[in-house]
């Protein structure tokens, strides 16, 4: 964390664009950031927050909170009156039920629009953050749209979606998008060697990351992440690196597992695009592989062009599963474009 109260390690130009709106002073009714889990949504909106409600800002620039008042440690421990959070985590703890559920309900949406009808106590203004957003039913999302059609003027909402797709047209547009991107292993890489990490697990763990230093900062604390990171890429390595029967077999399998094993099936198809990209750089620039990941294709060589097919054929399977197109034939596609072990393409 800077002395300025923003994440180092989040993607710049969506920390740019938020502070630029607290410098002009014009702060939007609503806030969408979107983008991968794991990249600093979370940490961005708190930062938000806390610059918002900070009662001893920069004089020279209003984005930059004092990070010790008392406003910014109730900001930080989550315990200010004019900043409520709803998501998951939340809902569960209110539920009549137990268990986290699923989906985020219209009862968690009324809770908020209940929220945003109450007055600042400290603050110049409210701020309401809406994680988990990409899980909210239709009849619930309707119900927010309208909080955001009629936005009361004290009241700001930062809504947060790791898939904005799930979230309808309507209420999308009523936000300013602001999309938060991986950064570079490098800086992922810096962020966990902050935490006294082992230099050479904080790169192990940066390779991991795929670019989205908040997973690395978890996984840094929790074995548990970590674990099953290196598990999805270790599947990814090993059905890559099979003969073409037995890639298939795997298709098959895990399309079959996708229904109750959705998180997983995603997690093995993305350790595959990456490294089926890091075989593309490296044949491009002449690099050999990285000691984890081995040889894939035996002693020959596969060419960059043959590579960048298989990783276009891999981003499209993860869109096809993501659209409900049949596992199966969305993994059978994606495994039909991979080079052959050992064999270099005409």
């Amino acid at each position: 964390m800077t002395p300025e109260g923003w994440p180092g390690w989040v993607d710049r130009q969506a920390e740019q664009r938020l502070r630029d709106a607290l410098r002009s002073g014009h702060l939007s009714h609503a806030y969408l950031l979107s983008g991968p889990k794991g990249t600093g949504k979370s940490e961005l909106a708190r930062a938000f927050a806390q610059a918002v409600c900070c009662t001893n800002p920069d004089s020279d620039d209003r984005s930059r909170s004092c990070g010790e008042c008392r406003a910014c440690r109730n900001v930080a421990h989550g315990v200010h009156p004019d900043v409520e959070r709803f998501d998951l985590a939340s809902q569960a703890l209110l539920a009549d039920k137990p268990g986290r559920g699923e989906n985020l309900t219209i009862d968690t949406v009324r809770r908020l629009r209940a929220a945003a009808s109450l007055l600042p106590l400290e603050s110049s203004r409210r701020l309401l953050i809406v994680d988990d957003a990409e899980t909210l039913q239709e009849p619930a999302q309707q119900a927010l749209l309208k909080t955001l059609e009629e936005p009361p003027r004290t009241v700001t909402l930062l809504v947060i979606a790791d898939e904005p797709e799930a979230l309808l047209d309507t209420v999308r547009s009523r936000c300013q998008h602001i999309v938060v991107r991986p950064v570079s292993l490098s800086l992922v890489e810096e962020a966990v060697r902050e935490l006294s990490v082992d230099p050479v697990l904080a790169e192990e763990i940066a390779r991991l990351s795929r670019g989205c230093a908040a997973w690395a900062i978890a996984a840094a604390r929790d074995k548990k992440l970590l674990q099953t990171r290196r598990e999805e890429r270790d599947s990814a390595i090993s059905w890559i690196g099979a003969q073409r029967y037995e890639r298939m077999v795997t298709a098959f399998r895990l399309g079959d597992q996708f229904a109750k094993r959705r998180a997983v099936v995603f997690g093995i198809v993305q350790a595959v695009v990456q490294i089926l990209r890091e075989e593309m750089i490296g044949e491009a620039t002449g690099r050999t592989r990285d000691e984890v990941s081995g040889s894939l294709f035996g002693e020959e060589t596969t060419s960059p062009l043959a590579l960048s097919v298989a990783v276009r054929a891999s981003l499209q399977c993860l869109v096809d599963l993501d659209s409900n197109v049949r596992p199966r034939l969305a993994l059978e596609a994606m495994v039909l474009a991979w080079p052959n072990p050992g064999i270099r393409p005409t």
